[in-house]
């Protein structure tokens, strides 16, 4: 099984989580003449990661690519079978999804104080903030997101917190989790994870590479 991208990114990060969880014998690879070369565009014809590779099957999108390895590799299930828990992981990893990652991307373009838009930054805040609300309430830390399992949520939400607590101080806010008590517990409950404490470690080695920090 091949899963083609970089750690750092949220997405294809979604993707190694599921498959380590699983414990499923994987290679992580860059793609070896770019991800808009014609080759990787056959896999691929938006020309984004990550991509698997598994056997015969092609797919990309993250979502795709995990909700895929948790029905065709059933041990250590990633989206509960009893409907109301099924759910609820997959809210938590939707609202991560269609609310948190995109506006911490938003807000990552402008990290430049000098070609910063003010303006796009307040608004990307305040829709953070609505989405961390609304995370605060659903996020049950003992320890994972929704209770004692790993499940599709930590996929989504582990990443994409990683990227939040690296971006917002590029912009001056040093306790971007003050006032979500709940969120800043998962958060830190992760980060001493051995699967997810792995993953971060990487993502963290990752991005200092792409900032020219390593």
């Amino acid at each position: 099984m091949d899963i083609y991208g970089s750690i750092y990114s949220p997405y294809t990060a979604r993707a190694v989580i599921a498959a380590r969880y699983k414990k499923l014998k994987h290679k992580l690879l860059k793609p070896k003449d770019g991800h808009k070369s014609p080759a990787f565009l056959k896999m691929n014809p938006f020309g984004k990661m990550p991509v698997l590779k598994d056997g015969g099957v092609t797919l990309f999108e993250s979502g795709v690519i995990v909700e895929y390895l948790d029905a065709k590799y059933k041990t250590k299930r990633l989206i509960p079978t009893v409907p109301k828990a099924g759910a609820q992981a997959r809210l938590i990893a939707a609202v991560v999804g269609e609310y948190l990652q995109p506006n911490i991307f938003a807000i990552w373009h402008q990290r430049d104080p000098a070609k910063r838009d003010q303006a796009i930054v307040n608004e990307k805040l305040a829709m953070l903030n609505t989405a961390c609300d609304a995370l605060e309430k659903m996020i049950s830390p003992k320890p994972y997101a929704t209770g004692a399992k790993l499940t599709i949520a930590d996929c989504y939400a582990v990443p994409a917190f990683f990227w939040f607590l690296a971006v917002m101080p590029m912009i001056g806010i040093d306790k971007p989790l003050a006032g979500h008590k709940k969120l800043a517990k998962y958060v830190a409950a992760m980060k001493k994870d051995k699967l997810m404490s792995a993953v971060l470690a990487e993502m963290d080695a990752g991005l200092k590479e792409i900032l020219g920090q390593a």
